[in-house]
C-alpha cells in the first residue's frame, strides 16, 4: 500500500556539500560482479537528446504505428485522447489538502489523492504531446507538474516520523532508523516526474525545466544522494519499498543527466540496490512478502530498468535475473495463496508489467498466465503502458502440464487438479523472517474449490497508523490465533523481531516434503520451531489432495503432555455450520454456493465449536470486525495425539471414512463410488495403499 522530511537552509547546504559524486565501484556492484558506476557514466558520455527514457525520437515511431495499424491499440489510444480532452477542458483543481498523519484512522488518503489528480494528469499529457507534438499538452502538463514541485516534500504523512518511527523493521533494516524524508509516495513521483520531464523537455522554457528539475532534486534525489545508508528501504531488499524507491530515484537521475551528468552515481547506486531486491526472488520466483507486493514492487518501477537497458545497450539488463527467468509462476501457481499481508486470491498485477516481463523473460508460462488471466477489463487497464510495453506476439503461451507447485525458496506449496476447476489447498510452513508483512502462521492452510474460499485467512482490510509496529502482533490478522494452526494451551507462535529487540534465529516451519501426481498431492510440513516449545513440543501437518475426488485430507502429528488442551483452528469464509450431531460441520461458498463438509477422524473424545473471535483497528469507522473460527478442541490422553480431519463435497456426506492407527503408522481410508482409498501416513512419506 501506499505508505518529513525537514527543510531549511542549512539542512539544505549540508545536504547539498555531500552530493560529490563518490568512487562507488566497490560497492556499486552486482552479485556477479558488474561495475554499474563505470557503464553508468558511459550514458552521460553520449549525446542524449529528450525523449530517452523509454523512447526516442525515432523509436517512438513503432508506438504510432501500432496505434495506426491495429485496432486494439487504436482504441486505447482514442481513450487516453478522450481522458486528455477531458483535463485540457477541466478547470476546477482539488484544493490543497493538510498531508495528514492520521489519514488512515479516517481511511480517507487525501494527500494522496491529491498528489496522484496532478502526477497522474501531467504523465498522460505528457505522453500525448510526444503521440501528437501538440504543445498544449506539454503546457498543461508542466502546470501540473508545477503544483508538485511546489510541495515540500511528496513523503505521505502516514510514514512520517511519529507514525513510523515505532515500526518494527524488515529484514535488512537496523532498528536505528530515523530519516523518513523518502517513501513510496516519493518514488511514485519522482519516477513520473522523470517522464514528465523527459517527455515535454522539447518545448519548456529554461525556467520551467529548472522547475522541474530542482523539484526532482529537492524533493527526490537530494533526500538520499550522499546518505544512502540512512534510509531504511535502502537496505531492506526484501521488501517491495526497495523497488519503488530505487527505481523513482534512479529514473529521476537519468532523466536529468542532459543537464547534471554527474548523477550517475544516483543512477549506479539506483541499479546496484534494484539487482540486491531481485537477488531475494527465489529462483523459483518466490517473494516472501506474498503475491501482491510481488507485484506492487515492481508495477512500473520496472521504467527504470527498461530505461537502463535502452541507454546501455543491454549491457545493464536487470530483467536477467535467475528469478525473473519465469517471472509469473508466484502469480500463477499462487492464485489462492492470500497469505502474510496478502488481499483477496485471484489473479494479481496489470498486463502491462507482464507484457514487458514476457518479452524480456520469453517465458511461454508467464504468457498463458498473461492471456488467460490478465485480458479482462479489470486487469488489462487502457493506459499509456499498454502502449509502450504492448503485448508480444511471438511468444507462445503454453499451459503448465502439472498445476500444483512448491516454492522452496519460501516453502509456499499449491496442490490442486487444475487452475479452475476443482478442489485447490495451499499451504504455508516459512520460516518467520518477515515481521514487516510476515504473519504468524506456520503450518496453515486455505482451501477453496470452484472459487468459493471453504476455509482460509481472516480478511486483510485496510491498514491503520499502528499495523506496522510492534502492536502488530496483536492483530488477529497477524497472529496465530488467526491462522489454521494449532495451539496447546493456547500457547500462540513465536515472534521473531520485535522493535529494538534482536532477532531470534532458526524459529518458524519447514516444509519437509512437496509432492505432487495425476491421482493425488500431499505435502508434509513441520512447524514445532514455529512455537516456544513450553507446551507444544512437536507439530507436523501432512496433507493431502485427492483429486479424482475433491477431498482434502489433513493429519496432525501433535507432542505434549498428557492431559493438555489442544485446540485446532478452521476460519471459515464460507458460511459455517456445526452440524446437529456436533461432531462435523458444513460449509456454504459466498459466491457460488459451493456446499462442502468437514468431519474430524480420531480416537479421542472431540468438542468442536463454532465460536467468534473479534479484530480491533484504530479507525473512525468499522473498528471492530467478528470472524467465525471452528475449534476443533480435545484433551491429550498421552505424549502423542493424532488427529485427522477430512473435507469433502457436500454429496459425499454420510460416506464410510475412518481413522486407523492400529499399524506402524495411520492409515485414512474411504471408499467413494465403490471404489476403497487408503493413505498410509509415514514420518516423511505418503504412500497411497492399494486395495
Amino acid at each position: 500500500m501506499k505508505k518529513n522530511r525537514f527543510t531549511g537552509t542549512f539542512a539544505k547546504c549540508a545536504l547539498f556539500c555531500l552530493c560529490i559524486p563518490t568512487l562507488l565501484s566497490a560497492q556499486q556492484k552486482s552479485v556477479a560482479g558488474q561495475d554499474y558506476l563505470t557503464i553508468s557514466k558511459d550514458i552521460s558520455n553520449r549525446k542524449l537528446e529528450h525523449p530517452y527514457l523509454l523512447f526516442d525520437s525515432r523509436s517512438k515511431q513503432a508506438i504510432l504505428d501500432r496505434v495506426k495499424n491495429e485496432p486494439e491499440y487504436a482504441q486505447t489510444m482514442d481513450l487516453l485522447l478522450q481522458e486528455g480532452r477531458r483535463i485540457m477542458l477541466n478547470t476546477t483543481e482539488p484544493q490543497k489538502v493538510f498531508n495528514d498523519p492520521a489519514s488512515r484512522y479516517y481511511q480517507l488518503p487525501s494527500w494522496e489523492s491529491y498528489v496522484n489528480f496532478y502526477l497522474s494528469g501531467a504523465r498522460l499529457l505528457a505522453f500525448l504531446y510526444q503521440m501528437t507534438g501538440d504543445e498544449a499538452y506539454a503546457q498543461k502538463s508542466f502546470r501540473y507538474a508545477d503544483k508538485l514541485c511546489e510541495l515540500e516534500g511528496w513523503a505521505a504523512g502516514a510514514h512520517r516520523f511519529d507514525i513510523i518511527y515505532p515500526r518494527v523493521w524488515p529484514s535488512g533494516a537496523k532498528d536505528d532508523e530515523v530519516v523518513f524524508s523518502f517513501d513510496i509516495l516519493t518514488g511514485d513521483c519522482a519516477l513520473g516526474l522523470a517522464l514528465v520531464y523527459d517527455w515535454i523537455y522539447p518545448v519548456m522554457s529554461k525556467a520551467q525545466r529548472d522547475r522541474i528539475r530542482g523539484g526532482l532534486l529537492e524533493n527526490a534525489i537530494l533526500c538520499v544522494r550522499g546518505g544512502w545508508e540512512y534510509h531504511w528501504w535502502a537496505s531492506a531488499e526484501k521488501c517491495n519499498w526497495s523497488a519503488i524507491c530505487h527505481g523513482g530515484v534512479g529514473l529521476a537521475a537519468l532523466s536529468l543527466l542532459t543537464e547534471d551528468p554527474n548523477l550517475t552515481d544516483v543512477v549506479a547506486r539506483s541499479c546496484e540496490g534494484f539487482a540486491k531486491m531481485i537477488a531475494c526472488y527465489g529462483d523459483d520466483n518466490g517473494w516472501a512478502e506474498g503475491r501482491h507486493y510481488a507485484f506492487y514492487g515492481v508495477r512500473e518501477s520496472i521504467a527504470f530498468l527498461d530505461a537502463m537497458k535502452r541507454l546501455t545497450g543491454g549491457k545493464i539488463n536487470l530483467f536477467d535475473a535467475p528469478g525473473w527467468r519465469h517471472p509469473a509462476d508466484f502469480a500463477l501457481f499462487g492464485m489462492t495463496g492470500a497469505f502474510n499481508d496478502g488481499f483477496a486470491p485471484g489473479p494479481v498485477g496489470f498486463s502491462y508489467t507482464y507484457n514487458k516481463l514476457v518479452a524480456e523473460s520469453r517465458d511461454e508460462t508467464a504468457m498463458y498466465y498473461l492471456q488467460t488471466y490478465l485480458s479482462d477489463e479489470q486487469h488489462r487497464s487502457r493506459s499509456m503502458w499498454e502502449l509502450i510495453w504492448p503485448r508480444p506476439t511471438d511468444v507462445k503461451a503454453v499451459k503448465p502440464a502439472v498445476a500444483s507447485k512448491h516454492f522452496p525458496s519460501i516453502d509456499w506449496a499449491f496442490m490442486r487438479r487444475d487452475f479452475d476447476e476443482g478442489v485447490q489447498v495451499a499451504v504455508k510452513c516459512a520460516p518467520a523472517n518477515d515481521p514487516h508483512h510476515g504473519h504468524l502462521d506456520a503450518g496453515s492452510f486455505t482451501l477453496t474449490r470452484n472459487d468459493d474460499i471453504i476455509v482460509g485467512e481472516v480478511e486483510q482490510r485496510f491498514y491503520d497508523q499502528f499495523f506496522f509496529n510492534d502492536v502488530r502482533f496483536d492483530y488477529l490478522y497477524v497472529r496465530s490465533l488467526g491462522h489454521n494452526v494449532v495451539h496447546v494451551n493456547g500457547e500462540e507462535q513465536i515472534i521473531a523481531k520485535r522493535k529494538d529487540q534482536p532477532w531470534r534465529e532458526d524459529v518458524g516451519g519447514k516444509i519437509d516434503r512437496f509432492e505432487a501426481s495425476p491421482d493425488y498431492d500431499y505435502t508434509i510440513m513441520d512447524a514445532t520451531k514455529a512455537y516456544p516449545g513450553k507446551h507444544l513440543k512437536k507439530w507436523k501437518r501432512t496433507m493431502i489432495l485427492d483429486k479424482e475426488n475433491d477431498i482434502v485430507l489433513a493429519l496432525d502429528r501433535v507432542a505434549c503432555a498428557k492431559g493438555d488442551k489442544i485446540d485446532v483452528l478452521f476460519h471459515p469464509v464460507a458460511t459455517a455450520t456445526v452440524n446437529g450431531d456436533g461432531k462435523t460441520a458444513g460449509f456454504v461458498g459466498k459466491i457460488h454456493q459451493t456446499r462442502m463438509e468437514m468431519q474430524p477422524l480420531l480416537s479421542t473424545p472431540y468438542q468442536l465449536t463454532l465460536k467468534t473471535q473479534y479484530t480491533v483497528r484504530v479507525v473512525k469507522d468499522d473498528p471492530v470486525q467478528a470472524i467465525p473460527c471452528l475449534f476443533l478442541t480435545l484433551q491429550a490422553l498421552s505424549a502423542n495425539t493424532t488427529i485427522g480431519t477430512a473435507f469433502y463435497p457436500d454429496e459425499l456426506k454420510g460416506f464410510n471414512i475412518s481413522l486407523d492407527e492400529s499399524g506402524k503408522n495411520p492409515v485414512i481410508r474411504y471408499t467413494v463410488k465403490g471404489k476403497t482409498y487408503a493413505y498410509e501416513f509415514a514420518e516423511n512419506e505418503v504412500k497411497r495403499l492399494r486395495m
